[in-house]
């Protein structure tokens, strides 16, 4: 299995990717919500691959129909052939289908387990029709069926596991049923068993290393993109959401509003407490921001130093004091002793500002004017809000 380098997960935030990159994922599963972002990753990483296998599938079951005209008897090569164009090509065309229209794609995975299950149980069928004639055909080739539903077909390992259990079971009983050999029914009986647990095994570490990469992306991705200490996003995604919800705002036309948050005189609250005390007044402070990011399209961020930032996409106007005092309150409420401070306790200024995006006018007039904003909260006194007026003007 890979192996995680401590350091990356003592840099990432306490996401839920993390915690189950410590936890372990022995069975192969993640929480609810994770384990829907990794089926999304799962299906996003394997849809060209899929389409590629499946061609390669028809064309050799195409061949086979051959070989099989060109080398069976009559009588047994129309069973093993109206087998293999009745059932395996059709379940091959509608995972094509369902890979290359968006509408279906969704259910891909649901596509390539049905069809494993059909190319496995056609498979049995296949072999039975000639040994219920009297006629063995060689059929080693159920093996590569095995290894290629673990190993090539892009299924979760429970789903490969499931149709492979369901395969062999529908071998077993065909074998005890049709093979009048017992040696030869021992034999194959064996190596599919053995087959199906070289399968299991390399496809369960298959997976597991898929579901590794697929945590370490994503602590890579948040690492870059949020802020160490407070895991608020850092300015740079500030910068790239507040760009994108603008050109949609644009669209919409929907406002958007920018609070700028300062904590007040914080560098005295460093030179008397020390930094770590310091980093701890930043973590608390940036938790109670946190919350103020209530909808998908919100967005709080440390903008450097002591300064933050919350972006609100469609807030109601005048409803924006009462959001910036909540949040001063908030901050307020955690009691942290500042004794250099007039309260005497750490609080912050806030300010508020918003605007209709407007074609040709970007998201950086908006933020001067909450830094702006700001600035004459601090200048009156600090421990306040001000809202300033709207950029450009609602209408």
């Amino acid at each position: 299995m890979l192996k995680i380098d401590p350091e990356l997960l003592n840099n990432a935030s306490l996401s839920p990717h993390r915690r189950a990159l410590e936890q372990g994922y022995r069975w192969l599963r993640f929480d609810d919500e994770l384990e829907q972002q990794f089926r999304a990753f799962y299906l996003q990483g394997h849809v060209a691959r899929v389409r590629l296998v499946t061609y390669m599938c028809i064309v050799l079951f195409l061949l086979f129909v051959i070989l099989d005209l060109a080398t069976l008897p009559a009588y047994v090569s129309a069973r093993t052939v109206s087998i293999r164009l009745a059932l395996i090509i059709p379940s091959l065309i509608v995972v094509l289908l369902a890979s290359y229209r968006a509408v279906w794609r969704a259910h891909l995975g649901t596509a390539v387990f049905a069809a494993a299950l059909v190319i496995g149980l056609s498979t049995v069928a296949v072999i039975g029709s000639a040994l219920a004639v009297g006629y063995q055909i060689p059929y080693e080739g159920i093996l590569l069926v095995a290894l290629f539903v673990y190993l090539i077909a892009g299924l979760t390992w429970r789903r490969a596991l499931l149709v492979n259990v369901v395969t062999l079971c529908a071998f077993v009983i065909m074998e005890f049923w049709l093979q009048t050999d017992p040696r030869a029914r021992l034999y194959q009986i064996v190596f599919m068993c053995a087959a199906n647990g070289v399968g299991a095994y390399g496809a369960y570490f298959l997976e597991h290393s898929i579901r590794t990469t697929f945590l370490v992306n994503t602590l890579l991705h948040e690492l870059a993109a949020l802020d160490g200490l407070t895991g608020l996003s850092n300015r740079r995604t500030l910068n790239i959401h507040l760009e994108r919800i603008w050109r949609q705002a644009l669209r919409d036309r929907q406002a958007v509003a920018i609070a700028m948050i300062d904590i007040d005189y914080f560098k005295r609250y460093n030179d008397r407490y020390g930094h770590a005390p310091g980093d701890a007044a930043l973590k608390a402070v940036a938790d109670v921001i946190a919350a103020q990011a209530r909808r998908p399209l919100d967005l709080t961020a440390r903008y450097g130093g002591e300064e933050f930032a919350v972006v609100w996409y469609d807030p109601v106007p005048g409803e924006l004091r009462a959001m910036g005092e909540a949040l001063a309150a908030a901050v307020a409420a955690l009691r942290i002793a500042h004794l250099d401070s007039e309260l005497g306790s750490l609080s912050v200024s806030v300010g508020v500002t918003i605007g209709l995006p407007c074609a040709g006018d970007n998201a950086a007039a908006l933020l001067r004017a909450a830094d702006q904003a700001l600035y004459q909260a601090k200048r009156q006194g600090r421990n306040r809000v001000v809202v300033s007026e709207p950029v450009p003007a609602l209408v």
